[in-house]
């Protein structure tokens, strides 16, 4: 297995659109969604926390999400 989605890591997802996203897990008072950074609080990373590459995930009021990759420290 590789790396999985926890604080501190950088995560790949595709949406349902096909389109993808990257967002990095940072503390609350980083989060700046605008840069992609999304706090460990929200939904969409509670929801990711432990997903490794190849999961789908579906964050509370949220439509489902692929995680197509998880680097970085953390």
């Amino acid at each position: 297995p590789g790396p999985s989605a926890s604080f501190g890591k950088t995560v790949r997802l595709r949406l349902a659109s096909g389109r993808e996203q990257v967002w990095r897990i940072v503390g609350e008072d980083e989060a700046d969604p605008k840069r992609g950074l999304l706090s460990w609080a929200s939904p969409l990373a509670r929801a990711l926390q432990g997903a490794e590459a190849g999961d789908e995930v579906a964050p509370q009021g949220l439509p489902p999400v692929e995680v197509v990759e998880v680097s970085g420290g953390g």
